[in-house]
């Protein structure tokens, strides 16, 4: 299933005891409807306040009802800010994150101050603009493998390797806003919101490219640049090679909600 969610109440995506989950809220409608053997899984997990335009998961549940019914019926249940865009079988073998080729995910700085989009943009100074020019030289860096240690947290790293293809770093810009956009393999917890949080600071002038570069290659505590949540939006899943090629190869950003 395809599922667009707006982050702000939530815990990000995987199901926790103690707060509130994209992935505990499916859970707990599908086994509603279907019984407590169903499983609901992701493509990977969100921070938590991070949005999704088109989140692919499955479902696990044993039913008689059409893809159509059960999209219907489950979304009658999820909250408002859930929302399923569309639902079909898939083979036996199929599992959203095992599967998954390439993730997509959109940053939105806004350029002002904003009355009504601020859950959905980092508000930037107006008097003090992004040189966005700097900011896109200094993602050109991004693009490859490398080690991605000083743009995560160090428990994740101890059981996950620190290496992540990236095969698109975007930046562009509109009247209103500055967008970026990042394209891998995966990504590590908190690695899209600290890479954006670094960028701003190019863009700010307080970092280099070559600050970026020598982050690149030696462990560094970067945590005070992490950008907030709310301007981050997964954006797209991918388990077919030709599609994911089709997307790196434009350049087109569409804004989100701005």
């Amino acid at each position: 299933m395809v599922l667009e969610f707006d982050g702000r109440r939530y815990s990000g995506w995987q199901k926790q005891d103690d707060a509130r989950t994209i992935q505990g809220s499916l859970l707990a409608a599908a086994g509603e409807l279907y019984g407590q053997g169903v499983d609901v899984q992701g493509n990977g997990r969100t921070d938590g306040g991070v949005h999704a335009l088109h989140f692919v998961a499955h479902l696990e549940a044993a039913t008689d009802d059409t893809p159509g019914e059960v999209a219907r019926r489950l979304n009658a249940l999820l909250p408002q800010d859930i929302n399923i865009l569309k639902l079909q079988k898939a083979g036996p073998r199929f599992h959203a994150r095992h599967n998954c080729l390439g993730r997509s995910y959109l940053y939105q700085l806004a350029k002002r101050r904003t009355a009504f989009c601020k859950g959905y943009v980092w508000q930037q100074d107006q008097d003090e603009p992004l040189k966005v020019s700097a900011m896109r030289q200094a993602a050109g860096l991004l693009v490859g493998m490398h080690d991605f240690t000083s743009f995560t947290d160090r428990q994740v790293v101890k059981n996950k390797s620190p290496q992540v293809l990236i095969n698109k770093a975007q930046v562009a810009e509109t009247a209103e806003l500055v967008l970026v956009r990042l394209v891998g393999s995966h990504f590590l917890w908190k690695m899209v919101r600290r890479l954006v949080g670094v960028l701003a600071a190019i863009g700010r002038g307080e970092l280099s490219s070559a600050d970026l570069q020598r982050f690149l290659q030696e462990p560094v505590n970067l945590s005070r640049y992490t950008a907030p949540a709310q301007g981050l939006f997964f954006e797209r899943a991918f388990y077919n090679q030709e599609e994911l090629d089709l997307f790196l190869a434009t350049d087109e950003i569409r804004p989100c909600f701005f």
